[in-house]
């Protein structure tokens, strides 16, 4: 796990280095005496596409406390596995109150450091998103690594819409448009609309993943959070997505062209 250790003390930093000797799993990235730099090194990182998914904070900092740094940090990386270095126990209780994942006391050792390294890994699995939206070439869902497969193609196409506005509102009025661009606008396209909103939510729950997309009267939208998505990441600049982007996106849908056309222009 690419981890970063923030003390205002050298000399503590050293010895967590010390004791953090042969531990595998953990891959310290970077080591800051200055809560600062570190919030500027973060930064850098996530415009690189790099992830850090650990940070041990010391919480008595000049320029910045450990709990500010916290805050900030998982504006960068909401999922971060942030736990606390701390000589205090009324330091520790306040970093559990103030949502932390855990607190490592000092003095420590390498055993305290490996179990502590443990629970960071377990927390960081958890984090991750069960779903994943492929939108290079052709459009797909995948729960837990396996193909959703959809039995109406109106609805895989409405969540794809969706999907494409990155949690904005699909309104009934545009749906219609994309979806039924040659059917005039009436209450038979209305209650086909309806009707595929309906098998969308089927497929969802059948898949035990319905609170992924809501709907209400005249309007739809995903909740982006809960998924990982190759075109949301290109946005977000990170390298793997830039690698992987062929020139295609949503192949099969038409109106994707105009996004395709966006994202030709991001990267010129």
């Amino acid at each position: 796990m690419r981890t970063i250790i923030v003390d205002d003390e050298p000399m503590a930093i050293e010895q967590f280095r010390f004791e953090a000797e042969g531990i595998e799993l953990l891959e310290l990235v970077g080591e800051f005496t200055s809560p600062v730099a570190a919030l500027n090194y973060a930064k850098g990182q996530r415009k690189q596409g790099e992830l850090l998914k650990f940070a041990l904070l010391d919480i008595e900092m000049p320029e910045m406390d450990g709990f500010d740094l916290m805050k900030e940090l998982r504006k960068i990386y909401p999922d971060i596995v942030i736990i606390f270095l701390t000589g205090h126990e009324q330091y520790a209780l306040e970093a559990m109150r103030m949502k932390a994942d855990h607190f490592l006391m000092k003095p420590y050792g390498h055993e305290d450091i490996r179990e502590c390294v443990e629970r960071a890994r377990l927390l960081s699995m958890r984090s991750h998103k069960r779903i994943l939206a492929r939108t290079f070439g052709r459009f797909d869902l995948f729960v837990d690594n396996r193909l959703v497969v959809f039995s109406n193609a109106k609805a895989k196409e409405l969540l794809a819409l969706c999907v494409d506005h990155r949690g904005g509102d699909v309104t009934m009025e545009e749906a219609i448009d994309k979806l039924w661009e040659d059917r005039e606008y009436d209450s038979r396209v209305k209650q086909r609309y309806r009707t595929t909103v309906m098998q969308l939510r089927k497929t969802l729950r059948d898949n035990h993943i319905e609170g992924l997309f809501e709907s209400r009267r005249g309007s739809c939208h995903i909740d982006a959070r809960r998924l990982d998505c190759d075109y949301y990441d290109l946005l977000d600049g990170k390298e793997d997505a830039v690698r992987k982007f062929d020139d295609t996106y949503m192949t099969e849908y038409s109106w994707a062209e105009e996004t395709l056309g966006s994202l030709f222009n991001l990267l010129d």
